[in-house]
């Protein structure tokens, strides 16, 4: 088994086609099956199922597929720290959720690297399901998720609260700026996206019909936003990321009746292991007062949001 597999896998996994991965990949589809093959006799499992309806992950392939992608991950980061190491002191690799990175971690990154040029940052934005194995696993040093997570290796505190906000282009939806009833939820077009999942699950159970279907599905929010803003639909959102749409008038808050505000919140979460990095210490230097609501298990925002 080699890194080139591993990529190959996960790119058929993600193309459900052996012809499309090929084409990503730069080589001939005999290239990639012999791939797959290879990974199937050194697993000793069948990982991919091929028939007349397409490509599908067996269950050892889905559960493969998880340790294919931390593998692909950790080669990328370590052939970045390596290539980094010749120029710069150390390296500060560090994920975010999407949602919060544009509007909090990033104005704090360009800082940091503006004063430690002799730090390099490797900054990844994923799904906190994603990000939270890698921790784990030390590829992160430190990271900002939707979670909290404290064990033996990891330490967390939070970093900020917001509302979700139900929210719709203030063109397009200005009749419902006093708030919607059920009733007419129902017949809006609707934006669905990882929030109705994991914190609106009960709108969908309670207060939408079982016939009813989303317009669009997004699985990052920033496209979610976008949709929004262009007046496809309506959507719930995180407050901190549309604060400057929403002061602009691009898009208004729709209450709906009877629903009771709902909060999504953010954590930054740092691998213990790391402490001794040159890159933490002065993260932590810089931002003391984070390291300190860490060591204290502190309830204190560094963001206010509400």
């Amino acid at each position: 088994m080699d890194i080139e597999e591993i990529r190959t896998f996960v790119e058929v996994a993600n193309c459900c086609s052996f012809s499309k991965a090929a084409d990503v990949l730069h080589v001939v589809q005999s290239t990639v099956s012999n791939r797959i093959k290879s990974l199937e006799e050194y697993t000793g499992e069948q990982l991919l199922i091929r028939d007349k309806s397409g490509i599908r992950l067996t269950p050892a392939g889905r559960t493969f597929l998880n340790y294919a992608k931390q593998m692909q991950i950790l080669d990328e980061t370590a052939l970045k720290e390596i290539h980094m190491a010749s120029a710069y002191e150390d390296c500060l690799n560090i994920a975010s959720v999407q949602w919060i990175l544009s509007y909090a971690l990033e104005p704090m990154l360009t800082e940091f690297s503006s004063r430690y040029p002799k730090i390099a940052t490797n900054l990844t934005s994923a799904h906190s399901e994603e990000i939270i194995p890698l921790l784990q696993n030390q590829v992160y040093d430190l990271a900002l998720i939707s979670y909290k997570i404290n064990n033996a290796n990891l330490q967390s505190v939070l970093f900020c609260k917001t509302r979700i906000l139900f929210v719709g282009s203030a063109c397009r939806f200005a009749d419902f700026k006093d708030g919607i009833s059920r009733e007419q939820l129902e017949n809006i077009p609707l934006i669905y996206s990882d929030i109705w999942q994991n914190y609106l699950s009960y709108v969908s159970e309670n207060l939408l019909p079982e016939s009813k279907t989303f317009q669009v599905h997004c699985n990052m929010l920033e496209s979610a936003k976008a949709f929004c803003v262009a007046g496809t639909g309506c959507c719930f959102l995180p407050e901190l990321m549309i604060k400057k749409e929403l002061e602009e008038g691009n898009l208004i808050h729709i209450p709906i009746q009877g629903l009771a505000v709902k909060y999504m919140k953010a954590y930054f979460v740092y691998n213990k292991k790391k402490l001794g990095s040159v890159a933490l210490k002065e993260w932590f230097k810089m931002y003391p007062e984070l390291k300190k609501q860490m060591d204290d298990d502190s309830k204190t925002r560094l963001i206010s949001c509400e």
